[in-house]
């Protein structure tokens, strides 16, 4: 084999990766906008970070490491996001519900709808565990997002329950026992 020209210079790329557990971490907001999800639907999306303990920065570490992979036509996009929808039965509750633990997390804050003062709020965050599929191997396999904002205290003392584990729906062919094969003198067909 002959030698590749920059193999000295070049990052070992090896698979390997930092990843977090699920459980409570304490977060910092980087920004928060109202946007709309691919449903037209109202939503807030949060922009966060961990601000403690050993996986202080995780998100803007992933965020550097996508950033070398990004071209002007793809850029690479901050991992670290929560996204409330604003529209539907029980939006204003769980919308109320984060604007309550931010203020009691954070005491010289009151919500006045302007998410722009959102930025550098602290929080509880409650990770869990989401099953997805390997775009490329079509294996399934799990990540940790985060699932609910929490207080900080509700964190720190350890009063909250790590969520269940959210799965995909399971694989089968939406063809499998659709015709009747057995030979009962039908045509064959289900229904």
């Amino acid at each position: 084999m002959e030698k590749m020209q920059g193999y000295e210079e070049a990052e070992a790329l090896t698979g390997e990766y930092e990843t977090i557990e699920p459980g409570g971490y304490i977060c910092r907001i980087i920004s928060a906008k109202e946007e709309k999800s691919s449903t037209d639907k109202k939503m807030l999306v949060i922009a966060f970070d961990i601000d403690e303990g050993e996986h202080k920065d995780y998100y803007k570490r992933r965020f550097d490491e996508l950033k070398k992979n990004s071209t002007p036509d793809k850029p690479a996009k901050w991992p670290g996001v929560y996204r409330q929808m604003l529209e539907g039965e029980k939006a204003i509750g769980f919308l109320k519900g984060i604007m309550t633990s931010l203020e009691e997390s954070n005491p010289n804050f009151k919500w006045n709808w302007d998410e722009s003062k959102l930025k550098d709020l602290r929080f509880g965050g409650l990770f869990g565990r989401e099953e997805y599929e390997n775009q490329i191997t079509g294996e399934r396999k799990f990540s940790t997002k985060i699932r609910f904002i929490r207080t900080i205290k509700s964190i720190k003392e350890g009063k909250f329950e790590i969520p269940k584990d959210k799965l995909l729906e399971p694989r089968g062919d939406s063809f499998e026992n659709v015709f009747n094969t057995t030979d009962d003198g039908g045509d064959g067909l289900p229904f």
